[in-house]
């Protein structure tokens, strides 16, 4: 394969409408990918379908991928076949310039005359590859440590939370303490204040002491 041709569509002379297209992708379309687009797949069997809804506005672009990859295990470098089933979808929509405006988005002009479905197909199948390639043998042991790992991480998430509400007891009860122990320090001055009079309270009326000379003058 010399290129990506055969995977260009004439989308101006489709008209409104749902439209389906076929693509084999072989050995010879994975290797060009593989050298061309700083892949890694480099042996495949798929089959990709690709559905146009083409109206006024936009076209959408349904991918759908099946067939097998063939990798290499990270582990022990065994090549194994690696099953995909794919479906994604891209718009492309009609503005005045032509460029990707997201992931999912990519703006044309009505005067672009195709697209190539070619890149897009090797891209999904990428993203459909796991970060940590296994071959099969190593999956369910690859299983049962994610499984024993995850519920480390729930047990010490579990202890810091236990702990944290532990801590917050403490400081809550303490604080509670500090708020009775101040209470009954200002409940004793106030019993203070109202059991033992002031000097000033004694001299407020100076008459009590006329009436009290007087009487000890009749005595």
């Amino acid at each position: 394969m010399k290129d990506l041709r055969t995977f260009e569509i004439d989308i101006v002379a489709l008209k409104f409408g749902s439209h389906s297209f076929t693509f084999n992708l072989d050995n010879k379309f994975f290797a060009y990918c593989n050298e061309h687009l700083n892949g890694f797949i480099e042996k495949g069997d798929c089959n990709a379908e690709v559905i146009l809804e083409k109206n006024e506005q936009l076209i959408r672009a349904t991918l759908m991928i099946d067939g097998t990859v063939e990798l290499v295990c990270d582990r022990s470098l065994d090549e194994f076949d690696y099953e995909v089933d794919i479906e994604d979808t891209i718009l492309y929509k009609y503005s005045e310039e032509e460029r990707e405006l997201t992931e999912e988005i990519v703006l044309i002009t009505r005067r672009t005359p195709s697209i190539n479905v070619g890149e897009l197909l090797y891209e999904f199948l990428m993203l459909d590859i796991p970060m940590k390639k296994l071959h099969p043998r190593f999956w369910e042991e690859e299983e049962e440590y994610l499984n024993d790992y995850s519920e480390s991480e729930d047990s010490d998430n579990l202890e810091d939370e236990l702990s944290d509400k532990k801590e917050r007891k403490i400081n809550f009860i303490y604080s509670s303490e500090e708020n009775k122990t101040e209470d009954k320090s200002e409940d004793k001055k106030d019993s203070k204040n109202k059991t033992k009079p002031s000097s000033e309270n004694e001299k407020i009326d100076p008459r009590w002491n006329i009436l009290k000379n007087l009487k000890n003058n009749q005595n």
